[in-house]
C-alpha cells in the first residue's frame, strides 16, 4: 500500500511538473531587459513565473529570449561558457553540461526565440512550441538560469530588470 501512494505521489508530482511547463505562456511577465554589446542588440529577454513575481526559490519560471541578430551555435555554447566561467563553474562540470547543450541547441536566426522553462524536477528549451531534446537535470538548468539570475550574473542590470526591479 505505501508503495502504491508513493508511486501515486510520484506520478502526480510528474504530470503537475508537465502541466506547470505546458503552461509558461499564460504566466504573467515578470520583467524584460535587452543585451547590447557596443551599440549591437544582441537578444532581449523575457521573465515569466506562475504568479508574475521573482522569487530566487523559484521554481517554475519561464525565460524567453528573442535573438536580434543571426548567431552560431558554436557561439551560444562559448558565450555559455564565458558565463559559467565568471559564475565560478569548475570547468571539468561546464565542459560536461556543454556537451548535453551542444545535443540540443541550434545555430539562431534573427527574430527566432528560444524559451527555456524551469521547474522543480528538470529544465527544458523550447523552439516553435516544440521541445529540444531531452530534459535537463536540475543543477544544468539552475546553472543555465544563473547566467541571468545569479547575484554574481556579468549584467546585473540586465538581471534587476528581468526580476522587476
Amino acid at each position: 500500500m505505501k508503495a502504491y501512494l508513493a508511486l501515486l505521489l510520484l506520478v502526480v508530482t510528474v504530470a503537475s511538473s508537465q502541466l506547470q511547463a505546458s503552461a509558461w505562456f499564460t504566466w504573467p511577465t515578470v520583467g524584460e531587459s535587452t543585451l547590447k554589446w557596443g551599440w549591437w542588440k544582441i537578444y532581449t529577454a523575457e521573465l515569466k513565473t506562475p504568479t508574475g513575481k521573482y522569487l530566487a526559490s523559484d521554481s517554475n519560471l519561464a525565460l524567453i529570449i528573442r535573438y536580434l541578430r543571426d548567431i552560431d551555435k558554436n557561439d551560444l555554447l562559448s558565450a555559455t561558457d564565458k558565463q559559467w566561467q565568471h559564475l565560478g563553474i569548475p570547468s571539468q562540470q561546464r565542459q560536461q553540461w556543454l556537451r548535453v547543450l551542444a545535443q540540443q541547441w541550434p545555430s539562431v536566426k534573427q527574430g527566432d526565440r528560444l524559451v527555456f522553462v524551469k521547474t522543480a524536477t528538470e529544465g527544458r528549451f523550447y523552439q516553435h512550441g516544440k521541445p529540444l531534446g531531452k530534459p535537463l537535470s536540475v543543477p544544468l538548468s539552475n546553472a543555465f538560469i544563473g547566467i541571468w539570475l545569479s547575484t554574481a550574473t556579468e549584467y546585473p542590470k540586465l538581471r534587476l530588470q528581468l526580476i522587476g526591479q
